[in-house]
């Protein structure tokens, strides 16, 4: 399992788009591979593939709180830090002998991915946009899991379209069949690394007048 900010969430988006079949008149179940961006010519690809790039990291600003300050201890405190983005839990911060840990807020961005399908067939184009827009990502209610935080994330269709293209290999005289669909992936950034605090243990209530 991957951690670490965009490798996790890597991980994560090539997992959710793994595991799809198409089906024809040889094949029951052909598997469709997935790849980071377009394999080059020393990777074997058989068609129909996927893949996946991404393409921009936006600050959102829409999700942007005031500057504050996360605690938790390793009871887990009731306070508002219950993770640690896209690395590991933070119930179990890998610091001793503290009774608190705190962090400042975390900064949310968005990150935008280009989903490509790639088919030499027109069946098998249909096939996996209905698999894409009805199961993987779906216009409403679209999610995706990320294991390495154990977060489940929001992963909104914002566009989908054709974009065929002649193939060079067969001398540009057979299409391949694409589809390409934007996608953007709720993230969040740390700001701060974990600091140890110590709790109150005494109030002193004696006031004292000085002359």
């Amino acid at each position: 399992m991957r951690q670490g900010f965009i490798l996790a969430e890597d991980e994560a988006i090539k997992l959710h788009f793994s595991g799809l079949t198409v089906a024809d008149d040889r094949d029951a179940a052909r598997p469709v591979q997935v790849f980071f961006r377009y394999p080059e010519g020393e990777t074997e690809r058989h068609y129909p593939f996927i893949t996946i790039e991404l393409i921009d990291i936006v600050h959102a600003n829409n999700r942007q709180h005031s500057e504050s300050f996360l605690y938790t201890d390793r009871a887990g405190h009731p306070n508002n830090l219950n993770y640690w983005p896209s690395t590991s839990s933070a119930s179990s911060p890998p610091l001793a002998g503290n009774d608190l840990y705190r962090t400042t807020e975390f900064t949310p961005v968005d990150l935008l991915y280009q989903v490509s399908t790639f088919t030499r067939s027109a069946i098998h184009d249909r096939q996996l946009a209905a698999q894409m827009l009805t199961n993987v990502v779906p216009f409403k209610y679209s999610s995706i899991i990320v294991g390495a935080d154990g977060t489940s994330r929001r992963l909104d269709l914002l566009d989908w379209s054709t974009a065929d293209l002649l193939d060079p290999e067969a001398g540009y005289r057979k299409r391949i069949f694409r589809k390409i669909y934007t996608l953007q992936m709720n993230s969040e950034i740390t700001t701060s690394a974990l600091i140890g605090l110590k709790k109150v243990s005494t109030v002193s209530t004696t006031i004292e007048q000085t002359n």
